[in-house]
């Protein structure tokens, strides 16, 4: 009977409370978003960094923070009250856009390989997939991305669908995808290369015959180089 008495002056308090409470809330949600501007502006140079060794010379990543205000503390989270949006531009004097507008499939792998290469001894993911990483790239870019798949696997493992000699050859075991008609059907099969056939694989990917000394002379060169390049990275 005396909370219903007085029941106005409740409201006022419980208001009260829940206002002071959801002004500490905003309060950390500033904070947190403080942190992260901090953060993303030291990953958005590393990135850049990232993606001129990878053949995307002039790009420019941002990473851009949408303003919240008061009304919208009943939003947040355990993370915050922050929605962010990438922005990229892979050419000089090409305006930053959202990223998942304007990014190519070869540009989106770069990306991502970057991203990864920086995070990897950060995040919790146990595999990452890569396909048409091989898109716009040759010779010293190729060997570079060879060398960061190394990097990163030393705690993630990687599955990367190739057609350059220089990241097969770095891998820790190649399988080789191909399809087959029987029967008047298509299928897609998978095999694990031994040794041997890894060596041949790699000649024909750096376009020598089977019968070539010289391209088995290139292709055993580059595996141990790459053996050699993996054991420092998990020295």
């Amino acid at each position: 009977m005396a909370l219903l008495l007085h029941c106005d002056e409740e409201v006022e308090k419980c208001s009260k409370a829940l206002l002071l409470k959801e002004k500490e809330l905003f309060a950390a949600c500033e904070k947190l978003t403080a942190l992260r501007k901090e953060k993303a502006a030291d990953l958005e140079k590393r990135i850049v960094a990232e993606l001129s060794t990878l053949n995307i010379k002039h790009a420019s990543f941002q990473v851009e923070f949408r303003p919240y205000t008061m009304a919208q503390i009943d939003e947040a989270g355990a993370e915050g009250l922050d929605q962010i949006c990438f922005l990229f531009s892979a050419n000089a004097g090409e305006p930053l856009k959202p990223l998942g507008k304007i990014i190519s499939g070869g540009e989106m792998s770069r990306f991502m390989l970057s991203v990864k290469t920086q995070l990897s001894d950060v995040n919790e993911i146990s595999t990452y997939i890569f396909d048409e990483i091989d898109a716009g790239i040759s010779g010293v870019t190729a060997s570079v991305v060879a060398k960061k798949f190394a990097q990163i696997a030393r705690n993630t493992q990687i599955i990367a669908v190739s057609h350059l000699a220089q990241i097969a050859a770095m891998s820790d075991r190649e399988l080789l995808i191909e399809k087959v008609e029987e029967e008047g059907k298509t299928h897609t099969l998978v095999r694990i290369l031994s040794k041997e056939e890894q060596v041949r694989e790699i000649m024909r990917l750096i376009g020598g015959g089977e019968e070539s000394n010289s391209a088995k002379v290139h292709a055993l060169s580059m595996l141990q180089e790459c053996e050699k390049y993996k054991k420092l990275c998990h020295a």
